[in-house]
């Protein structure tokens, strides 16, 4: 594993925990508002904390891997497999939830940001899932850090939304 590839996987490793930590900070000073949670609310949180902690363990992993002197190669190509089973896992049971709190009478705050997540997580599936199975050739790598910063860049939208929702009802009240 290239030197380039180490460092970057360590910088998405250390951003994955950063966001984690603002979710976590979220969830503090939301706990403490007299009007408590809103279902939507922990939909989001959960998608911040799906996303930042799986690009914090999904960047860690090849190097975890590559202790067990693989090639390279071996080791995307696992790597890859278990990056696409977790966002197939992970957008298909937070667009479930999603789904049924539109049914209960809570429907999305933004309309289309739920389609935009899922969609982002169904592409990096795929991508990842294409990696495992031999493909991309010399682009695995780029391939999977990419499907990485997908995971990243969700957690940053989900948390821009909450952030301006958030704003938004504390200059109402």
């Amino acid at each position: 594993m290239s030197q380039a590839v180490t460092e970057f996987l360590v910088t998405t490793a250390q951003v994955g925990v950063a966001l984690a930590g603002f979710s976590g900070l979220i969830a503090a000073i939301r706990t403490a508002s007299p009007e408590g949670w809103h279902p939507r609310d922990i939909w989001s949180l959960a998608w911040m904390l799906g996303t930042s902690m799986g690009a914090l363990m999904l960047a860690l992993l090849p190097m975890w891997l590559s202790l067990f002197d693989w090639s390279d190669a071996r080791v995307y190509r696992l790597a890859s497999a278990i990056l696409a089973i977790y966002t197939f896992v992970l957008g298909g049971v937070l667009a479930r939830a999603g789904r049924r709190l539109t049914r209960n009478g809570y429907p999305p705050r933004v309309s289309f940001f739920p389609f935009v997540l899922v969609s982002l997580m169904a592409l990096s599936a795929v991508a990842a899932a294409i990696g495992a199975l031999g493909g991309w050739g010399d682009a695995l790598v780029a391939v999977y850090a990419g499907c990485i910063v997908a995971l990243l860049l969700a957690s940053v939208l989900v948390l821009a939304i909450f952030l301006v929702l958030l704003a938004r009802m504390a200059r109402i009240d």
